[in-house]
């Protein structure tokens, strides 16, 4: 059955892959996160430095710890920091030589949404002179525009269990536009085509990974 499954996903992977070249990113089809994880540490140099923000996926590879043990500076905003040393981080993140994080939602046509609540990952990932490298599990292709923004909106539920805040989404169990001061899903970006000038990399991994 797994043999199944595995092919299935490199053709739908693949058919992903194309979708995303199409529109000019360069993009690869992987089989697991280990095999993702291979590429980047062959994409990042040694002596780069990498900001990572609050993305799950990357943590779930093991991504930091690899970079790290290399001597990679790893700039991130996660987990411990007083609200100035986070928003150092976020700051250094953005001006770091590679952005290494994932993305909430991809469609079968190529479309990559991110949500976000304070801005400092859809700013990164538009704005900026590092190259953006995404890790996106296949579990988050979606049919459309309009699913891939219900399923970006879905994921804030289990990061804000994450963060310990008790939002509306979460208090209910879905999405209910709230008005909230502790909502989370604040911008919502579609990256169309790569920006102009910036470099991106995505991985598409064959495995469920993230929220």
């Amino acid at each position: 059955m797994s043999e199944i499954i595995n092919k299935a996903n490199e053709i739908i992977g693949g058919d992903l892959v194309k979708a995303l070249k199409n529109r000019g990113f360069d993009a690869e089809y992987v089989a697991t996160g280990d095999d993702a994880l291979k590429k980047i540490l062959e994409l990042i140099p040694e002596n780069s430095s990498v900001g990572i923000p609050g993305s799950v996926t990357i943590r779930q590879i093991g991504a930091i710890e690899k970079l790290q043990a290399r001597g990679n500076k790893i700039n991130q905003h996660w987990g411990g920091l007083s609200k100035a040393e986070m928003k150092a981080a976020r700051y250094a993140e953005n001006s770091s030589d590679y952005f290494l994080t994932s993305a909430n939602a991809v469609t079968r046509s190529g479309e990559i949404i991110n949500i976000d609540g304070s801005g400092n990952r859809v700013a990164c990932t538009v704005w900026g002179d590092s190259t953006v490298i995404f890790v996106i599990g296949l579990n988050k292709l979606t049919f459309d525009l309009t699913d891939g923004i219900k399923r970006a909106k879905a994921a804030t539920i289990p990061n804000a269990v994450r963060q310990n805040e008790l939002t509306a989404c979460v208090k209910a169990g879905h999405c209910v536009d709230c008005r909230d001061d502790a909502r989370m899903c604040r911008a919502v970006l579609i990256l169309e085509m790569p920006l102009k000038g910036r470099k991106y990399k995505i991985f598409i991994v064959g495995e469920n990974l993230g929220y």
